[in-house]
């Protein structure tokens, strides 16, 4: 469930309503809501003060954390995306581990078989929510890394014909790629400049 709010009295008021709506409709249902499994992690600037909110009201103890794990994704109260990176980095060295004790059979198509299975289905989950942030160049390093070693090329070998040659996006680029084909996909939720004014410019 997500809830907006431009103050804190609002945001608390509003996450107080949606827990009495979801536990009543649990309970019209015949469901139960298990709330020792609910997290309310509330999402700020890194400048804003972030006070906890206790839910009193609905007579549960519910936990505010500062970062969850959810579908898979490492969120903290920030959007920094700084634990998500961290998370996965490890991963990716397994998956340059993996290459290097394959290279030796010279099999192209399995190294590029690899590569996507442990490596690409990583960086690629998620992308347009942490693809832009500062941590993320450490996981840009990383695909450097592996894509030298499936080619066999030397640490410090400039990695740009490599991908070329590979025919492989860099992780900016399938992070500018993954937000065209979300907006692509998702046309009718944005503004087009023809409602917004009458000047004859690109839509």
């Amino acid at each position: 469930m997500l809830v907006s709010a431009k103050n804190l009295e609002d945001l608390k008021s509003k996450v107080d309503f949606t827990l009495h709506y979801i536990t009543d409709w649990f309970s019209f249902n015949g469901l139960t809501l298990n709330m020792d499994k609910i997290n309310i992690i509330k999402f700020s600037s890194n400048h804003s003060q972030n006070q906890p909110h206790q839910c009193d009201s609905v007579n549960y103890s519910i936990k505010e954390v500062t970062n969850i794990n959810f579908l898979g994704l490492e969120l903290d109260n920030h959007k920094n995306w700084k634990n998500h990176d961290i998370k996965i980095l490890p991963k990716l060295s397994r998956a340059c581990y993996a290459v290097r004790a394959m290279y030796p059979i010279r099999c192209m198509n399995m190294l590029k078989m690899i590569y996507f299975a442990y490596f690409h289905s990583i960086i690629h989950y998620g992308i347009i929510f942490g693809g832009n942030s500062t941590e993320c160049k450490k996981v840009f390093l990383a695909q450097k890394k592996i894509i030298r070693i499936t080619t066999g090329s030397r640490p410090r070998t400039s990695c740009k014909p490599l991908f070329q040659s590979l025919r492989i996006l860099t992780v900016p680029s399938q992070y500018i790629l993954s937000l065209m084909n979300f907006v692509l996909q998702n046309q009718e939720r944005f503004t087009p400049n023809i409602e917004v004014h009458n000047f004859n410019t690109t839509n």
